[in-house]
């Protein structure tokens, strides 16, 4: 929300006509939706120069083992219960 927040005081600072709520919305979306895919291309480039193997290692966190409920990501990363 901040965001939108954002983009609304930056508008009348400089006097720009306000869209409607859900366009502007909409449009803050957008550009948090395409910020997002940019910083995970940069992290997922810089993820595979350091090293080729890190990409397939981490998925192999997302899969389910079999017998289990929770995939192994979920297991790391909740404490132990001692």
């Amino acid at each position: 929300m901040s965001l939108f927040n954002h983009a609304v005081t930056w508008l009348r600072r400089h006097r720009v006509l306000l869209p409607g709520v859900s366009v502007l919305a909409r449009q803050v979306s957008e550009a948090r939706t395409a910020a997002e895919r940019r910083l995970y291309q940069s992290v997922a480039r810089a993820a595979h120069r350091v090293d080729p193997q890190l990409a397939p290692a981490l998925k192999m966190l997302l899969v389910v083992p079999e017998g289990r409920r929770v995939w192994e990501l979920e297991r790391l990363r909740t404490p132990g219960r001692r």
